[in-house]
C-alpha cells in the first residue's frame, strides 16, 4: 500500500496544473466508538468558459485490517462515514480524477481512548492545631545558666568561638543518637560525651582541650550532683542535661575573639 501511495505522488508531481483542487473536510481527533463524518469536495482553481470539473471520488482507509466493516461510503464517494472503538491512528485517502487529472488527499484522524472523568479528590485534612510546647525543665535549668554565665570566666583561649561550637556539635551529636535509641544507657551516653569532645576540641588545636579542662571538671561536678539526686539515671535525663549545656553555651557571651583561620598553624 505504501508503495501505490509513493506511486500516485510521483505521478501527480508529472500532471499539469489542476484547474480544481480536491479538498476533505472534517475533524482530526474523535473519541473511540464516536461518529465521525468526512466530506469530499474540490476547489475549482481556473476554468475555461463552458469547462466543468466532474471528478470522481475513491475512499481508501489505513491501516486496512483495523479499519474493516469500521466505514461506509455515500453521495456517490462525497462522503464517508466512519466509527471504530479501536484506539490509534487512521488514514483516510482519497483520490479524485476528471478524466485528465488525478488528485489524491489524506486526512488523519486519532482516535483517542474514552474521556475518564477525574475522580473529585477528598477534601484536605485539616490542619492539626499546633501543640504546645513543653517548657524546658526547671530541673536542669540551673545546668544551662552555669554554662552561659561560667563559661567564658573559665575558658581562655585564642579559639574559643570555634572550640565553644565543636563543644556544642558534639553534645548535640549524642543527644540526637540518644533519640534515635542508638545509646544503650545513660553511663555510656556520658562516656561516650567525653570521648567525642575532646576529640572534636583537638581538630581546633593542639592546645584546645588543655584550655577546656577546668571547664572540663567543673561541667562533671556539676553532672554528679544531678546523678547524686538521682537526675541522671535514666537516657532521657541525660539527654536533657546536655540540651542544658547546649542552650547555656548557645547563650553565653563571646568575650575573646575567635583568631582567624589562617593562624591555626599554633596545632
Amino acid at each position: 500500500m505504501a508503495a501505490s501511495v509513493c506511486l500516485l505522488l510521483s505521478t501527480l508531481a508529472s500532471i499539469s496544473l489542476a484547474t480544481w483542487q480536491l479538498t476533505v473536510d472534517g475533524p482530526n481527533e474523535a473519541r473511540a466508538g464516536e461518529l465521525v463524518v468526512l466530506s469530499a469536495g474540490y476547489e475549482v482553481m481556473s476554468l475555461e468558459p463552458g469547462e466543468k470539473a466532474t471528478p470522481n471520488f475513491i475512499w481508501q482507509v489505513l491501516p486496512p485490517d483495523s479499519a474493516t466493516n469500521c466505514f461506509r461510503v455515500c453521495d456517490d464517494g462525497r462522503t464517508l462515514v466512519f466509527a471504530s472503538r479501536q484506539i490509534g491512528c487512521f488514514h483516510f485517502v482519497l483520490a479524485a480524477s476528471d478524466g485528465e487529472t488525478l488528485q489524491m488527499v489524506t486526512h488523519t484522524l486519532f482516535n483517542l481512548g474514552e474521556q475518564l472523568q477525574p475522580i473529585p479528590l477528598p477534601p484536605p485534612d485539616p490542619e492539626p492545631e499546633p501543640q504546645p510546647q513543653p517548657e524546658p525543665s526547671r530541673e536542669y535549668q540551673a545546668l544551662a545558666d552555669w554554662a552561659a554565665q561560667k563559661t567564658t570566666l573559665l575558658v581562655t583561649s585564642d579559639f574559643f568561638v570555634r572550640e565553644k561550637t565543636a563543644l556544642i556539635e558534639s553534645l548535640t551529636e549524642i543527644t540526637t543518637r540518644i533519640r534515635h535509641k542508638e545509646i544503650p544507657s545513660a553511663e555510656r551516653a556520658r562516656i561516650e560525651m567525653r570521648v567525642l569532645t575532646r576529640k572534636k576540641l583537638d581538630a581546633v588545636s593542639r592546645r584546645s582541650t588543655a584550655a577546656w579542662l577546668t571547664w572540663e571538671t567543673e561541667l562533671a561536678r556539676q553532672l554528679s550532683q544531678l546523678e547524686r539526686e538521682g537526675k541522671l539515671d535514666s537516657l532521657e535525663q541525660v539527654r536533657q542535661a546536655f540540651d542544658a549545656v547546649v542552650d547555656g553555651l548557645v547563650a553565653c557571651e563571646t568575650t575573646v575573639k575567635d583568631k582567624p583561620a589562617a593562624n591555626n598553624g599554633g596545632r
